[in-house]
């Protein structure tokens, strides 16, 4: 900047808070849970009133969910006590399982498939399932375009999804390979703040 200059310099970064569902039964009785799933039981609802009360000081400009209800439940408390709408879009619903959303783990065709999966989604497939791929680009264009309708200087954004999407969006923030995925994934009714680059960049 030029000697002599009062321009405030333009900041390159900003915070996002990633926030992950409540428990639902299906949680509960390890069913695969993706594109379908339940709402939230009594317990997700108890851990989404205390997300609300951790998060009631932070100051939010807007609230993003996925389109499923128990996402969108989630964000309902998180944007209570901000009186915020909660915004939602469906580019942020968790990847669909295929053939076997639903199943409990016991009546799963191939565990070890289900296994390996869980353990690097990259290594393999579900049936029919939705690739990581196209799960990646829609969840990233979702936060590229959250990120240019909400300045920083106004505040954070807060974003209620799911483990994978949450995970990939994270890896993409850090730079990670989405083999790691399973290392960045957030448990149920937790949120971080996370750093990114302008418009959803990697952080730099």
């Amino acid at each position: 900047m030029p000697a002599g200059s009062s321009a405030t310099p333009v900041s390159l970064t900003r915070d996002f808070v990633l926030v992950r569902h409540g428990e639902t039964d299906w949680n509960r009785q390890r069913r695969v849970q993706g594109s379908k799933g339940a709402s939230m039981n009594d317990a997700g609802h108890e851990q989404a009133k205390a997300l609300a009360r951790v998060l009631w000081e932070v100051p939010l400009q807007a609230v993003y969910s996925s389109a499923l209800p128990r996402a969108v439940e989630t964000a309902s408390y998180v944007a209570g006590p901000h009186r915020l709408n909660v915004i939602t879009d469906p580019r942020l619903n968790e990847i669909h399982h295929g053939e076997w959303e639903g199943l409990s783990e016991s009546e799963l065709p191939d565990f070890d498939l289900y296994r390996r999966w869980r353990e690097d989604p990259t290594s393999c497939s579900l049936p029919g399932a939705e690739p990581l791929a196209q799960v990646h680009e829609r969840a990233i264009q979702a936060m590229h375009d959250i990120a240019g309708r909400h300045p920083a200087s106004d505040g954070l954004v807060a974003v209620v999804s799911h483990q994978i999407v949450l995970a990939l969006l994270k890896c993409h923030i850090l730079d990670r390979p989405w083999n790691q995925i399973r290392r960045h994934a957030l448990g149920v009714a937790s949120y971080e703040v996370l750093t990114t680059g302008e418009g959803f960049a990697p952080r730099p």
